[in-house]
């Protein structure tokens, strides 16, 4: 069985509530966030028997929320490593205050506080800086990179799990909106939400395109499943990429219509 990964776009954030404030910093899930979460977890998630590792972005809503849905398996598989992996190439996209983390000394506090098991590791100086020559700058050119690298990683991860006896390896990725077009490569329906065509706490499945093993293949580009699509009633596989590249630049424009931040023509001249 090919292994999976399911992805999951956080519950509701406090940045999200109402018209949205994107003034906050790393904001908290809402209490509808964190019911939808554990909501997700009973209809979708009741046997976690098969997950193997949790991954989340390092902001704290995504955390919060892996910690919320995959509490049964974190704490009582056997097969499942007990930590959540906070990996900052999942991090969102844009430069708004709601989508810069904590700074990490800040994050370990929080984290420690609320009891969360992450995995902070990876999480360092400079995570959250997202100047435009940064490795997070909101750029969509800087934004592809990393999510090209995320995949990688993610390939690596299952890779290194089917090497150790994990034959039916399945990730569980908990991350943002507006980074999950980026992530899968599917544009369609990209702009139903603010930024996004992902519901809070909505989740798909996918496998690699070309396997896990094929090196040849520099993207390690994901596709949805069979099954993932037709819970969500949709018709036959993911759109190509010809397509999907036009659903690209349609919705670039339909998220510069709704008043946010077009990742394809930020300024160069950000500081």
């Amino acid at each position: 069985m090919s292994p999976i990964i399911h992805c999951i776009r956080h519950g509701q954030g406090f940045h999200n509530a109402g018209a949205g404030s994107y003034t906050l910093r790393d904001p908290h899930l809402t209490p509808l966030g964190e019911q939808q979460s554990e909501t997700l977890r009973v209809n979708s998630f009741l046997n976690q028997s098969q997950i193997s590792l949790v991954i989340a972005s390092p902001l704290c809503r995504t955390l919060h929320t892996a910690s919320l849905i995959f509490k049964p398996a974190l704490t009582s598989s056997d097969k499942c490593q007990p930590r959540i992996l906070a990996l900052p190439d999942i991090q969102e996209t844009s430069d708004d205050l709601c989508d810069i983390g904590s700074e990490p000394s800040q994050l370990q506090s929080t984290v420690t506080e609320r009891n969360w098991p992450i995995d902070l590791s990876l999480v360092k100086e400079g995570w959250n800086v997202k100047t435009s020559k940064s490795r997070y700058s909101p750029h969509s050119d800087a934004i592809a990179l990393r999510t090209r690298d995320a995949r990688l990683t993610l390939r690596q991860i299952v890779r290194d799990l089917v090497k150790n006896g994990d034959v039916d390896a399945q990730l569980a990725v908990v991350t943002h909106g507006s980074f999950l077009h980026f992530l899968t490569g599917d544009w369609e329906d990209s702009w139903l939400y603010p930024a996004t065509g992902w519901r809070n706490c909505e989740t798909r499945s996918y496998v690699f395109e070309r396997g896990f093993w094929d090196d040849g293949d520099k993207e390690a580009r994901l596709i949805e499943t069979k099954e993932s699509r037709l819970e969500r009633r949709k018709k036959g596989p993911m759109m190509g990429r010809e397509e999907q590249s036009a659903l690209f630049e349609f919705a670039m424009q339909e998220w510069e219509n709704q008043g946010l931040q077009r990742p394809d023509k930020i300024e160069d001249n950000l500081v």
